[in-house]
């Protein structure tokens, strides 16, 4: 199995990546003009000239380089004069970096980049939910080099197996995400988070994360959601490769360098026994970089104490209070390769709430804490509190 690696832009990430099987990593700038699937509170301030360097360094040393412009709108504005303009420019200078690949969500720019980058390789977003071989080969037709599945079929073998005998394009996986299963904040995150990081955009990259709320509140107030998200563990990688997936790809681009190298190793020795939280997109202490919290504290749009307290839920760690046996989970995928969780009643079958009762334990005072404390933040959001309206 390969492995794809999000950068923290950090140098010193790229020497110690050598002799692992990553073979590239993927990124992109702050106040990126296309946005991606990370909002501006979040991801590292490297502009272009500090991303060059980068991409140059990762090539030097035979690494390949995935840059992000996997926005899900672009307002209506891209086929204007101006707007497309700037699309042009900003791929023609991805292109000039030396990075390899571009991965999109939106039709057209596979079209585009195939016709003015030809040397470009174009990656579907897993954005772009292409979760049957109907979708696999519209972007196959198109161009794409490479899909990236979405999660939501991460333990889907039947659509895998379709998937991959249907098209000869590369086929990767998200990995260590902790995304809900059939989240139905799915759409509304998507965009949000696009515009979120969007130079220019009207939001300004502010975007107080109703979905991440609502999501996070969930999985404390039911456990069985973090069996039901779609990851995939490191001892689980060698059913992927029989199904015929070429690389995972490992997150999140604002983790620390020494966190990004934990799950590459875990991922490599196809072992960890650790809590499994720590290896997913779940708050945990100095694992995150700092966020960019000036994005938000905008006194002209939203009342800053309101804020505040709805961020403190948000990055209120989970190690230490939740804990994933990983070695409880041997063996657990096997049933998902004879059921269809997509038709199915989560309810009448049972088998992750019993996983979760062996192998999840929670502190319960904390949980039951947390549940209303979350509630007390979405209360803030849906109510117009954070907007000064008065309850």
């Amino acid at each position: 199995m390969r492995y794809s690696i999000a950068t923290n832009w950090d140098l010193g990430l790229l020497d110690r990546l050598e002799g692992t099987p990553v073979e590239g990593l993927y990124g992109q700038i702050w106040g990126d003009p296309l946005g991606g699937g990370r909002m501006a509170l979040f991801i590292p301030k490297v502009g272009k000239k500090e991303a060059a360097h980068f991409i140059s360094e990762t090539r030097k040393r035979g690494l390949g380089f995935n840059y992000l412009i996997n926005g899900t709108c672009f307002d209506n504005l891209e086929f204007t004069k101006k707007a497309y303009r700037e699309i042009a420019e900003h791929i023609e200078w991805i292109a000039s970096t030396g990075a390899d690949m571009v991965t999109v969500t939106l039709p057209f720019l596979v079209e585009m980049v195939k016709k003015e980058f030809s040397h470009l390789k174009v990656a579907a977003s897993s954005f772009a939910r292409v979760q049957n071989v109907h979708l696999a080969n519209f972007w196959e037709e198109m161009g794409a080099d490479k899909i990236i599945l979405p999660e939501s079929i991460s333990r889907d073998f039947r659509s895998l197996h379709l998937i991959r005998d249907a098209v000869d394009c590369e086929l990767e996986l998200i990995a260590n995400h902790c995304c809900l299963f059939q989240c139905f904040l799915d759409l509304h995150h998507r965009n949000m988070v696009s515009h979120g990081s969007q130079a220019d955009h009207a939001c300004g990259g502010f975007a107080p994360d109703y979905c991440k709320l609502a999501c996070q509140r969930l999985k404390i107030l039911k456990p069985v959601e973090l069996i039901k998200s779609t990851w995939i563990r490191p001892e689980d990688v060698s059913l992927y490769e029989e199904v015929g997936i070429d690389c995972l790809k490992l997150v999140e681009r604002f983790r620390g360098t020494e966190s990004l190298l934990q799950i590459v190793h875990a991922y490599e020795k196809r072992n960890y026994d650790g809590n499994l939280v720590e290896l997913l997109t779940l708050p945990q202490q100095g694992v995150f970089l700092t966020p960019n919290l000036e994005m938000i504290e905008r006194t002209d749009l939203i009342e800053p104490e309101k804020m505040g307290e709805v961020m403190a839920v948000l990055r209120e760690p989970f190690p230490g209070k939740v804990h994933i046996d990983n070695r409880k989970l041997d063996g657990f995928l096997e049933h998902f390769k004879k059921v269809d969780c997509l038709r199915m009643d989560c309810g009448r079958c049972g088998y992750c709430e019993s996983v979760a009762n062996r192998a999840i334990s929670m502190d319960e005072q904390w949980r039951r804490e947390m549940v209303g404390r979350f509630d007390r933040a979405l209360e803030i959001l849906t109510t117009g509190e954070i907007a000064g309206f008065k309850v």
